[in-house]
């Protein structure tokens, strides 16, 4: 015979059974109601994954693709990241894609640094140039803004701006139009020094540029101000 005592202690028990099995079906309800997204964000997901385009990057349509779309929408960010995948599967001799890389290029070229806007040429060919160094087009475009910022800069008697562009070029590589504004730089530095007399300073800029190689009537100059420091 169960007493009454126990009886108590079993509906207890029953109860508060089924109060936590009740909140535990509570708690997990709202906790998937959370983590469900609301129509209004699955629709906008929907839309942005709508709205971009895929392109297949295992193939030279799909890389031709992506460059001409990003190219004309000039978000040269991924642009850049899919003619680095055309050098990288070296189909920089497709006719097609050498096609497109030309074309954005010039396009660049005409839009920004023919018209004046060479800051703008210079971070654009900055871009390019940091994921895919080996493509000529921008990476001569990216010279081109450095030599007309540093002769800009040295028309204004800027000697450090022009010298900070000089030296940007030639450690992309070997071109004249770096180094001969480097020796402009330096046939001034060399004659401003001469000027003012100290022969010291004057001779240590010429050892600095006279191993560089620069255009004849550079190198005749130097050598005009070499007899001047050693009399």
């Amino acid at each position: 015979m169960i007493s009454k005592k126990n009886i108590i202690v079993i509906i207890s028990v029953i109860v508060l059974l089924l109060l936590g099995i009740g909140g535990y079906f509570v708690y997990k309800n709202k906790s998937v109601l959370q983590n469900t997204p609301s129509q209004e964000a699955i629709e906008e997901n929907n839309q942005t994954e709508e709205g971009a385009p895929t392109f297949d990057s295992t193939t030279k349509e799909g890389v031709l693709s992506a460059m001409d779309y990003y190219g004309k929408l000039e978000d040269f960010d991924n642009f850049s990241k899919y003619l680095k995948l055309m050098y990288k599967n070296l189909w920089d001799k497709d006719a097609n894609l050498e096609a497109k890389e030309s074309e954005i290029y010039m396009d660049v070229t005409t839009k920004y640094f023919d018209a004046g806007n060479i800051d703008e040429a210079l971070r654009i060919s900055s871009i390019v140039y940091a994921e895919v160094p080996q493509g000529w087009r921008f990476r001569y475009l990216r010279i081109r803004c450095l030599e007309k910022i540093g002769r800009d800069a040295y028309s204004q008697n800027d000697l450090v701006k022009a010298e900070d562009n000089a030296m940007k070029i030639l450690q992309m590589m070997f071109r004249p139009e770096g180094s001969n504004l480097l020796a402009d730089v330096y046939i001034k530095k060399i004659e401003n020094n001469l000027a003012q007399g100290n022969k010291v300073a004057a001779a240590s800029d010429m050892n600095f540029i006279w191993d560089y190689e620069i255009s004849q009537d550079r190198r005749d100059r130097l050598n005009q101000l070499k007899e001047l420091i050693a009399h």
